[in-house]
């Protein structure tokens, strides 16, 4: 007689992994890090910060989307590019050629939407490629991580492009697929580019700092340079925040709370329903 086979929940597996993760898993505690991502993430959803990066049940949960893959084909197509030396030694040929050989096709509703999506990625890397020489202008680092530590907490973001123009300036470079258009104060007041600027300026005191975020879908590009006073701004925000975040530990209750421009498409939209008892589709219905 052939006995049935029950599996675990998500739910199951995500608790079974919270309870490992407080009981089997207590080293020497390491310096918390802080990086643009978990800061944005907390701003969110105090939440979706604690599931993600206290009780790391992310993987039970995480949804392929189709924009999180394109946006990660493009920008590993564009590392491999420069690594290979740009396009002082790769042809646009040979761009679009790294593009259909890194591609990733997770999360697409159908081929037919694939396809569309290799087509515009490989327009967009076409304009990159012309766009790309500026003399004078060198790409010294792409797709890399700097830090900084801030004593409490170690400050972290990844990088999508460092260049060095012939003065000495740095500029960080960051792309965007989904966008158009960006102004100068965009880039100013985006967390995440604050925090680039900052720990490229941390790790490199002597060197006026800039960054500016590139539309890959129009080739439009915002710049916004950033004084001494700028960053003593950035970093005292960035403390004050950490302030708050390292607060929250295995240990802390939190109650999800509905939040209209989040909660439809987050990950743990299930969890929270559940936990909570909410009507999902009334909720969803009443927040449009």
């Amino acid at each position: 007689m052939r006995r049935s086979v029950s599996f675990p929940s998500e739910f199951e597996m995500a608790a079974a992994c919270i309870w490992y993760n407080r009981t089997m898993k207590r080293k020497q505690p390491r310096k918390p890090t802080l990086s643009p991502s978990k800061i944005s993430t907390y701003l969110a959803c105090r939440v979706m910060y604690k599931y993600t990066y206290i009780d790391k049940i992310g993987r039970f949960y995480y949804r392929p989307r189709a924009y999180h893959s394109f946006g990660a084909s493009l920008h590993r197509t564009l590392e491999d590019f420069h690594k290979a030396g740009g396009a002082e030694t790769q042809s646009p040929e040979q761009l679009i050629e790294t593009l259909h050989t890194v591609w990733t096709s997770r999360g697409y509703a159908s081929l037919e939407e694939e396809e569309q999506r290799v087509g515009m990625a490989a327009e967009m890397l076409e304009h990159y490629h012309e766009d790309y020489l500026v003399e004078g202008v060198k790409t010294i680092l792409t797709e890399r991580q700097l830090k900084w530590d801030m004593g409490e907490f170690i400050l972290l973001g990844r990088l999508d492009r460092l260049d060095e123009h012939p003065d000495g300036a740095l500029e960080v470079i960051d792309y965007k697929s989904g966008r158009l258009s960006v102004t100068e104060e965009e880039v100013r007041d985006d967390l995440a580019m604050g925090i680039y600027a900052l720990l490229a300026h941390l790790n490199n005191p002597d060197r006026p700092v800039s960054a500016s975020i590139y539309c890959l879908r129009s080739g439009e590009k915002g710049t916004a340079a950033f004084t001494n006073e700028d960053f003593v701004e950035i970093e005292d925000g960035a403390r004050a925040i950490a302030q708050e975040i390292l607060q929250i530990d295995e240990d802390s209750v939190m109650d999800p709370v509905w939040l209209p421009n989040v909660c439809p498409e987050c990950d743990y939209l299930r969890l929270c329903a559940r936990r909570m008892k909410w009507d999902v589709e009334r909720m969803i219905g009443g927040s449009t």
